[in-house]
């Protein structure tokens, strides 16, 4: 699938009207989730791989996972209203592309209180604004239940995140710089939007015992 019809299909699905400012519910841009799956795609984590979507939202993340050739993804969310979005989003997927129902599951529940595994973790967690170190809460749960990560983070932490993956037995392998669209939805934006410097990081196991090579 190109680049660009992929954008589409993503800037397409529905959105939270009403997101919840202290959980941070921020929606992947359609242009930047796309980008972050296929870069993921390109490394042979995706295809034929299962996904966790970790704290999904409306799920823009792990659908580009499934239309990219996925085994199997995990849709994990709390938020009820979410939710409902992403079971709307995702018939619509199913009934265009003719999508297998057991290609994918919601998880309901805590994203840091889930029990699975996964091949490879994509996440745009919460960056930490609202709620102190929910960022790093979000990677070390990623870090438990996954080989590889995929993770976006606030600008200007590198070398704190660097430091969290080795204490759990990851490397910080590779990173893509974005710009990070945030649109006025709340009383206290003044600016139609807001652009956030952000990185993607992408994390690896280290097997074997081996140590990290930090």
């Amino acid at each position: 699938m190109r680049k660009k019809q992929l954008e589409i299909i993503l800037s397409n699905l529905k959105e939270m009207e009403n997101p919840d400012m202290f959980e941070e519910q921020y929606t992947s841009p359609g242009d930047i989730a796309a980008s972050i799956v296929l870069f993921a795609y390109q490394r042979g984590d995706i295809e034929g791989k299962t996904v966790i979507d970790l704290g999904a939202g409306t799920g823009r993340l792990g659908i580009a996972a499934l239309l990219l050739g996925s085994k199997k993804v995990y849709f994990v969310e709390k938020d009820n209203r979410a939710i409902e979005i992403l079971k709307d989003n995702l018939k619509t997927l199913t009934l265009k592309t003719n999508l297998e129902l057991e290609k994918y599951e919601i998880r309901e529940g805590d994203a840091l209180q889930v029990l699975l595994r996964g091949d490879t973790i994509i996440q745009n967690p919460p960056f930490g604004t609202k709620q102190r170190n929910m960022d790093t809460k979000f990677l070390k749960k990623a870090f438990e239940i996954g080989n590889v990560v995929y993770s976006l983070h606030k600008k200007g932490n590198y070398d704190f995140i660097k430091n969290v993956a080795l204490e759990n037995g990851f490397e910080l392998i590779e990173m893509k710089d974005f710009n990070f669209p945030i649109k006025a939805m709340f009383e206290i934006h003044r600016k139609r939007k807001v652009l956030i410097e952000v990185e993607l990081y992408r994390f690896t196991r280290c097997y074997d015992g081996s140590k990290c090579r930090g």
